[in-house]
């Protein structure tokens, strides 16, 4: 994905000259900040890592990014998760049949060690702020009472128009936002597949 792509893709999104500029300049300072164009895990990529992923597509055909906080100690693990999804995104929005994303936070069986709050502020800072041009929607599934606390922090950081975007589910209100079977088996859909830690 080239600078001047980002350029573009971050105009398409802004109703206001001055609204896209400002935004061009946070993204062209957090993609340098994070060395966005020197990552690479086309190789040798952390099994774990693998827990975030691309399969099937919604209701209007757009890819789907599924993301299982559960398998990551975000602790000792946050940065490299960070890194790699930067990276998908990154490849992703690259290639030429990927316009737009959703992506599923599906945190069943997730713990509070599995959501830090500052990863989460990373997760969705990325999509509603960084990658708005191909981020469709964000479906948080079966998020725990634990984490509503850290929910309301974060949605300080997100205007009306990205509120909007977010969608809460639980168990089966799933199958409102995705259809039934594109939802893979983490979240309880007819799709087998599922990420087996080693």
């Amino acid at each position: 994905f080239t600078n001047h792509g980002c350029v573009e893709a971050v105009v398409s999104t802004q109703s206001t000259g001055d609204a896209a500029a400002k935004m061009i300049d946070s993204v062209f300072t957090w993609r340098k900040e994070n060395g966005i164009r020197e990552l690479d895990y086309s190789k040798d990529v952390p099994h774990y890592l693998t827990s975030t992923y691309f399969r099937n597509q919604d209701e209007d055909g757009y890819d789907i990014l599924w993301i299982e906080p559960k398998h990551i100690d975000y602790k000792t693990k946050g940065t490299e998760h960070r890194n790699y999804l930067h990276w998908l995104i990154e490849k992703r929005r690259g290639e030429a049949d990927c316009s737009r994303i959703t992506v599923v936070l599906a945190l069943d069986g997730a713990r509070v060690s599995n959501i830090d709050i500052n990863h989460m502020k990373v997760i969705v800072g990325l999509f509603m702020n960084y990658t708005a041009d191909v981020m469709e929607k964000l479906v948080i599934h079966n998020m725990h009472w634990l984490i509503n606390g850290i929910w309301k922090v974060i949605s300080l950081m997100l205007d009306e128009d990205a509120k909007k975007r977010v969608k809460f589910v639980s168990n089966d209100g799933i199958y409102n936002e995705l259809p039934k079977d594109s939802v893979v088996a983490c979240c309880g859909g007819p799709d087998s597949h599922r990420f087996e830690p080693k």
